[in-house]
């Protein structure tokens, strides 16, 4: 399978009064991932990816979440134990792409996914946030770490 890992820490303030990871700091988890991935390239694998989205030129190409859907299948309690986001590439279009995850809770004894999720990102001119082709060489980038895309439980 075709996906970057990319592991955070929990932090305090990201449990609710039950004691579990707050629904709110799962869309911060995948924010992070993406800044890792496309911006930082500090995931445990080396992508290239970041080489085409970093967005540093203010008129150059940026990414846009255009909209997300999260899906939890179970609680994630706050531990001390580290999460690992898990994140491909489902689906290339002509100036977007989606972005599939799971997220897998550190503290389980065995591989347990506490969330699925999808950003569809669109690929803006920085001038004029208009949507823009992906550069081949993004296009090239993107298309190494494409796996099956996540089908929801619900439509």
């Amino acid at each position: 399978m075709a996906r970057t890992h990319i592991d955070m820490e929990l932090r305090w303030g990201d449990q609710d009064a039950y004691g579990h990871v707050n629904n709110v700091a799962f869309a911060r988890f995948l924010e992070e991932a993406r800044v890792r991935t496309f911006w930082l390239g500090t995931g445990r694998e080396k992508t290239g990816m970041e080489r085409h989205f970093r967005g540093d030129d203010p008129e150059g190409p940026k990414m846009l979440v255009a909209s997300q859907q999260i899906e939890f299948t179970r609680v994630l309690e706050y531990s001390e134990a580290p999460i690992t986001v898990d994140l491909w590439i489902g689906k290339l279009g002509g100036s977007s792409l989606e972005v599939h995850y799971e997220i897998v809770d550190g503290a389980a004894p065995e591989r347990s996914v506490v969330a699925r999720a999808v950003s569809h990102i669109v690929i803006v001119d920085g001038a004029t946030m208009r949507p823009i082709r992906l550069s081949d060489e993004g296009r090239a980038s993107v298309s190494e770490w494409m796996d099956e895309p996540i089908v929801f439980r619900r439509g």
